[in-house]
């Protein structure tokens, strides 16, 4: 086995580890602070809100100091902000703790099972990583394949929540998450950091990244107030409005996750059918409508059915735009490029998750959920407006 598929089966094996743990604490995060902690639905906004402020700055934050001195050490520092939040969490119900816990875990992130939830700032590292030990060629399969093992790992760990107390679940996931570091350490980089390729005065973004890092930002803050406003809040929707048990949301979102790894399995072949844009915009489209739908659904049984349509339409275009973005952007700056459009995704959403439990708490459901998908059109018509005209993106790519 070359090098590179051992780094790729590393990062694949650290990556499912940690999905497997985020998989329950997104759903026993919510729970716990609203049924055992008996906090309000604005004061789990606020919680989430800490989260979801943090995060992008820690993902910027860290695909910057990524490309700058090299990705592994980077990416072992950043794993081992979970089990530090976990243990926060077990510890104490000090509010102003549990927001401390929020912040460095990554509580509260939208995202869930198929978009970088709990602990989303790793993901700028391991998308980077992954680019380093692919081609053009079999980029869009291997993040596919990520994007796949990720899902089903996350999926089985959301069954978890319906046959495991919150503080077991708690003890799981610090030892997981720190296996998942422990995996990490055979892997050899071949990119060293900007600070050891560049001399001084040369370290200058060409004017081909600014544009397309700027499109993926852009894109990405539409994304990020269209999830901000309700998928850190599912498992309380869902429970809360439609009256489903705590083991049945568990349920839900695990199916949900299984759906949403199976759909990825086609990402490569749609691709190459579709193009890029097609297939982003499209996909989106329909999730969109369906997300519209949700809120008047007259039971949990409609609202389920489309919950479980809506995610895996959503998860099957984020391979492809993960793929199209290491594409477009050179090699010493995919970091920063993630990492940026991580963050203003995620600042993007955690604005939009501030809002979201008061709108929950004070108006009609309908609310939030008409505002999200509302974005997710404006996100939609934003991929057409920067890729249109550019090959890559397109069906006539070379692939």
């Amino acid at each position: 086995m070359s090098q590179e598929k051992r780094n790729i089966f590393y990062l694949f094996m650290s990556r499912s580890l940690r999905s497997f743990a985020a998989g329950f604490i997104a759903i026993a995060i919510s729970l716990y602070f609203y049924d055992v902690l008996k906090l309000s639905l604005i004061l789990v906004g606020v919680l989430f809100t800490v989260g979801a402020f943090a995060t992008p700055l820690i993902s910027l934050l860290v695909g910057i100091l990524g490309d700058r001195n090299g990705r592994k050490l980077v990416l072992i520092a950043d794993l081992l902000t979970l089990p530090v939040a976990l243990i926060i969490i077990m510890l104490t119900r000090n509010f102003f703790a549990l927001a401390l816990a929020s912040a460095i875990g990554g509580f509260g992130v939208a995202g869930g099972l198929i978009g970088g939830g709990v602990g989303a700032s790793v993901g700028p590292v391991v998308t980077t990583m992954l680019a380093e030990n692919t081609s053009n060629e079999n980029r869009t399969f291997i993040y596919s394949l990520n994007s796949v093992v990720s899902t089903f790992s996350g999926a089985a760990g959301a069954l978890l929540v319906s046959f495991i107390s919150f503080q077991t679940l708690f003890k799981v996931g610090i030892a997981i998450s720190l296996v998942s570091v422990l995996v990490i350490l055979p892997v050899r980089e071949k990119f060293k950091g900007l600070k050891t390729t560049i001399k001084k005065g040369e370290n200058r973004i060409s004017e081909k990244d600014r544009r397309f890092i700027k499109a993926f930002a852009y894109t990405g803050l539409f994304n990020g107030l269209s999830m901000g406003l309700i998928t850190p809040y599912y498992p309380i929707i869902f429970h809360a409005f439609f009256h489903m048990t705590t083991s049945d949301v568990g349920y839900l979102m695990s199916i949900g996750g299984i759906l949403s790894g199976a759909a990825d399995i086609f990402t490569p072949s749609l691709t190459k059918k579709m193009g890029f844009l097609k297939l982003i915009t499209r996909t989106r489209v329909v999730s969109a409508t369906m997300m519209l739908l949700l809120p008047f659904s007259p039971n949990f049984i409609i609202a389920s059915v489309l919950y479980l349509f809506m995610t895996p339409l959503r998860a099957i275009s984020l391979p492809a735009q993960t793929s199209l973005q290491m594409t477009l952007i050179s090699e010493g700056r995919r970091a920063t490029s993630s990492g940026l459009n991580q963050a203003t995704r995620l600042l993007a959403s955690a604005v939009a998750t501030s809002a979201g439990g008061t709108l929950m708490a004070l108006g009609p459901l309908a609310i939030p959920f008409i505002m999200a998908a509302s974005f997710t059109y404006g996100n939609t018509a934003l991929y057409y407006y920067y890729f249109a005209g550019i090959p890559e993106a397109n069906d006539d790519a070379p692939r």
